[in-house]
């Protein structure tokens, strides 16, 4: 072989090795790019998923109450009810 086409061979491969190298790193960067863009997307669902946590505490919380505040109103009701009967038997 001659020198020339040995040289031109090692400066092809070197040039393909530069070229994989710079490849490989623009892969890494754009996954990295990728990974942290879904973090923030993960981080926003999270936040949203909290925040509908929360109203449904709130809710089940108003609930709760209103259940409350039925079932003191049914005893009323049932008391009144009673007294009404009685009322009715005396006279």
């Amino acid at each position: 072989m001659s020198t020339a086409l040995i040289i031109a061979i090692v400066i092809v491969v070197a040039i393909l090795l530069v070229l994989a190298v710079r490849a490989a790193r623009k892969r890494r960067a754009e996954r990295e790019l990728e990974r942290q863009r879904l973090s923030e997307q993960a981080g926003g669902h999270r936040n949203e998923a909290e925040v509908h946590a929360s109203k449904a505490q709130e809710h089940e919380q108003a609930a709760q109450e209103a259940a409350e505040r039925a079932e003191r109103e049914r005893q009323i009701a049932e008391r009144h009810g009673s007294k009404a009967d009685d009322l009715e038997q005396k006279l």
